[in-house]
């Protein structure tokens, strides 16, 4: 029996024992399907219901299903202009390839097919003759938990910054992050042009100190003050504020230190003990004059760094692309076996999603040629393989035939 035809078996298991209920207003959305080792083959396919969604996961077995943002009348119409756009929801999404973490090196690598070289880690180009290279990448707890962490900040700041609370959703993407869905009725007929500039304030795209008010003014550097600073401002402030109150000189030291700039951890140290100083010079709008240090590099330079912590790598195309198709919320994804299980917003913190959403059985699968990094499933660490031949867990044995890293025995 080949892969395909072996993991669509386990697909339609999950499907007849499994009623998948997460597409609000479903009669008006588009889907699209995706096919082995494809996750968009067709699209412009529309269900009237939960049942005829159900029938067609159990009948036709797709290795992917996604739905669309947007409010159509005519879900199924072609082209796109004929569907007759109602309103669409927002959709941010986080993957861990688009996220910088040093657990990169451990189990993702590249190769150049120029020159023939290779190596460990995630990058671009071929540090022997700079061509393209193809990057195997593979996901940690330590890279989904640094998803999970910019997915808890940006529900942070969709709560503080635009009072968003309503129509909010999240789940797990069913491979390298999540899917953070907003579905509130202030957003849905905003502008592609206006979704762009909600983006840029999230990400921090363009940020001017200068426009958000902090000035280097001969010997002082200025700041709004706390009472009427808003937006980034305001971020940067309380930044600076728990920076000074959590008390960590090396820290200081660290972020300071940028841009050929040196500050060491004795300054910060001294910095500390003027705590209080800083404090007060906030509230009246100034930051605090330190003496034979550049104020300008030194302020600069925190705040910069503070600026780069805060940031938020989101994908850019999903989150202001009205006509966007997205995997559907509990459903199987077709490259790695997991369901991409909605997650309560309370219960973010605690979701461990490479254990959570490990749906397939643990009988054992005998495969050859198994090549694989050290790889972390449903709360058992597997690997490194180089060219084995092993017996795993079924759930296991999906997640490397459905990327072609292993074959059936």
């Amino acid at each position: 029996m080949g892969a395909e035809l072996f993991l669509r078996g386990l697909i339609k298991e999950f499907y007849r024992s499994t009623e998948i209920t997460t597409v609000p207003d479903i009669a008006s959305r588009e889907f699209g399907i995706g096919s082995f080792g494809k996750k968009i083959s067709n699209r412009h396919f529309e269900f009237k219901n939960n049942s005829s969604l159900n029938f067609y996961l159990r009948e036709k077995v797709p290795f992917y299903i996604s739905y669309s943002n947007a409010h159509y009348k005519f879900p199924s119409a072609r082209p796109m202009e004929k569907k007759d756009l109602i309103g669409a929801d927002i959709i941010y999404e986080f993957d861990a390839d688009d996220i910088k973490t040093d657990c990169k090196v451990e189990h993702d690598s590249w190769k150049c097919s120029s020159c023939g070289a290779s190596g460990k880690g995630n990058i671009k180009e071929c540090p022997e003759c700079g061509s393209g290279v193809k990057v195997s990448e593979w996901v940690c707890r330590e890279c989904i938990g640094e998803t999970k962490r910019q997915t808890i900040k940006l529900m942070k700041l969709l709560e503080n910054d635009f009072s968003f609370t309503d129509g909010i959703s999240l789940n797990f993407s069913g491979s390298k992050g999540f899917h953070l869905h907003v579905r509130s009725e202030s957003i849905q007929s905003l502008s592609k042009n206006a979704r762009l500039e909600l983006l840029d304030y999230i990400t921090g795209t363009n940020i001017n100190l200068t426009s958000l008010g902090f000035i280097s003014n001969q010997r002082k550097f200025l700041c709004p003050k706390k009472s009427n600073a808003k937006a980034w401002a305001k971020k940067i402030l309380y930044a600076i504020e728990y920076l000074f109150e959590e008390g960590d000189a090396s820290k200081i030291a660290a972020m300071a230190s940028r841009d050929k700039f040196s500050f060491s951890t004795n300054k910060a140290k001294k910095l500390l003990e003027e705590k209080s100083k800083i404090f007060k010079a906030m509230d009246v709008g100034v930051l605090l004059f330190l003496p034979k240090v550049s104020n300008e590099k030194f302020w600069g330079a925190l705040i910069n760094s503070i600026i780069e912590d805060e940031l938020l790598m989101v994908d850019r195309q999903t989150s202001v692309d009205i006509n966007k198709i997205i995997r559907v919320p509990n459903t199987i994804h077709g490259s790695t076996g997991l369901k991409a299980k909605e997650v309560s917003i309370e219960g973010i913190k605690k979701f461990d999603a490479l254990k959570e959403c490990v749906v397939m059985s643990s009988k054992e699968l005998a495969l050859l040629n198994v090549v694989a990094p050290k790889f972390y499933l449903n709360g058992e660490t597997f690997g490194p393989f180089n060219k084995e031949e092993v017996s795993l867990p079924t759930y296991a044995g999906f997640f490397l035939l459905a990327r072609g890293n292993a074959e059936l025995r």
